[in-house]
């Protein structure tokens, strides 16, 4: 079976966050970004993460609970035991210890079910719901996946100017399942 992948590039909309950011090559960044989509795609196939959104889509957790998690989240520190066991748990781990051994390279990963609830991360996103925001409904594609390069720009979670990977977390069937989010450092796309 043939899987064709679709990859979009998201446009500044807003000038004033354009023009907060650092100086750099827009198309060096963008082929960095997609040297390094190769490895998110590859990541997001790794067993240990299509069984963490299996498990934790097989909840069906209710949407009033996702957004009192996301309320509760945003509200809490970074050392919350919630926070931390989804650093812990074995999907966070493999995404701690990615993070950790390319900390030149990536900001950021987080992983999330179908529904844009956290199902790992590290470190901690600034808020636990994905679900609302642009970048989890265009990657998820109803179902359909899609990878997705973001736009650089400053995360407020990890104090960095970074473009985000999302690449579609895809079950044995084809069907899109979650996604995993991998931030790139615009420090390391620059150098590249």
């Amino acid at each position: 079976m043939k899987t064709v992948i679709f990859i979009t590039f998201m446009l500044f909309a807003d000038s004033a966050l354009a023009a907060a950011e650092p100086a750099y090559n827009h198309r060096k960044v963008q082929l960095v970004m997609l040297e390094k989509a190769k490895s998110v795609v590859v990541l997001a196939s790794n067993m240990v993460i299509i069984e963490a959104v299996r498990a934790h889509n097989q909840l069906k957790i209710p949407m009033a609970l996702i957004k009192q998690r996301d309320r509760q989240w945003i509200a809490s520190s970074t050392d919350s035991a919630f926070k931390l066991s989804l650093q812990r748990n074995r999907a966070g781990a493999l995404l701690k210890s990615t993070v950790l051994r390319n900390r030149a390279i990536y900001s950021e990963a987080f992983l999330v079910d179908n529904r844009g609830a956290n199902v790992g991360a590290y470190p901690a996103t600034s808020d636990y719901w994905q679900g609302d925001e642009e970048k989890f409904t265009i990657a998820f594609n109803a179902g359909r996946g899609q990878l997705l390069i973001t736009p650089v720009s400053f995360d407020q979670s990890t104090f960095t100017f970074a473009a985000q990977i999302a690449a579609p977390v895809v079950n044995d069937q084809g069907i899109t399942i979650g996604v995993l989010f991998i931030g790139i450092k615009l420090s390391y796309a620059q150098i590249r």
